[in-house]
């Protein structure tokens, strides 16, 4: 177990991560370049898995790996999903969505990926089978509010529920598969200005960012343990990260978080710098 995860190369400014199923190995990809790094939680460094631009994926966001060993790529605001064989790095699928958008994250559920965007207030869904369908504008937001920027989505309760991240808003959202409905989660007042998403056991880690009067932000990662019911949550802690390091999203493995530090602060105020890193810290406790 390693605590930086190096990810090779200049300029990367990655943004998602997901675990493989084999509870060893895990995905990161840059939002800048589009390259895909596989890394192993035994490694020091990372690879270069897929290369960048490769099969028009310019962009790289959110990722997942779907139960039949298929990696899921959201392109951001090329509009693009990818799917690619985990075993072989094979593509097995690219689609466009039509019009003007910013895919984001993905989670599964059921027999579908769920995909948000980040420019329109949308859930967009792919059926996966034997392929990876074509995606589908399955559910709008109810007055989403003037940003709603829908970031970070994971799945509860078997599929039937999901959580996802408005950051221009500082909301959640509580989506009802089954009703295809969405409301929004109660938390007493808290602002969640949610990235990336991850479960841990009864708590949802989030990469989260406190506005600040002066217009700028702190970056904290943050716990949330939802009710039963899934229709509020209660935090259950915090913990400053740094501003530098801007941390995007979040997988759970070997009872670690791996946090992406995407140097996006960094990049606006021209701090940011090699290495590019994933960092790798002990599940925070709670009360």
């Amino acid at each position: 177990m390693h605590t930086d995860y190096l990810l090779p190369g200049d300029g990367v400014f990655p943004e998602g991560i997901t675990e493989d199923p084999d509870g060893v190995t895990f995905y990161v990809s840059s939002y800048a370049q589009g390259t895909i790094f596989r890394g192993r939680l035994d490694k020091p460094e990372t690879e270069v898995w897929l290369t960048a631009g490769a099969d028009g994926r310019t962009k790289a966001a959110g990722m997942v790996v779907e139960s039949a060993g298929r990696l899921l790529v959201c392109g951001g605001d090329t509009g693009r999903l990818f799917g690619y064989d985990t075993a072989t790095g094979a593509l097995v699928a690219r689609h466009t969505v039509p019009g003007r958008s910013l895919l984001n994250d993905v989670c599964i559920a059921g027999g579908y990926a769920y995909v948000t965007d980040s420019v329109r207030p949308v859930l967009w869904r792919v059926p996966l089978g034997d392929t990876i369908g074509a995606p589908e504008e399955w559910l709008t937001v109810p007055d989403p509010g003037e940003f709603p920027y829908l970031n970070g989505i994971v799945a509860l309760d078997a599929g039937r529920t999901l959580l996802v991240a408005a950051q221009g808003t500082g909301t959640l959202w509580r989506v009802d598969v089954a009703a295809a409905a969405a409301e929004q989660l109660d938390l007493d007042g808290v602002p969640v200005n949610g990235d990336g998403l991850v479960v841990v056991d009864d708590l949802v880690y989030v990469c989260d960012n406190i506005d600040r009067p002066d217009g700028g932000a702190d970056y904290v990662l943050t716990a949330l343990r939802p009710a039963p019911d899934r229709r509020s949550a209660e935090l259950a802690g915090r913990w400053p990260q740094q501003h530098r390091d801007t941390p995007t999203t979040v997988a759970h493995l070997a009872d670690r978080l791996l946090l992406v530090h995407s140097q996006f602060a960094g990049q606006h105020d021209g701090t940011a710098a090699a290495p590019f890193v994933v960092r790798s810290i002990p599940v925070p406790p709670v009360g």
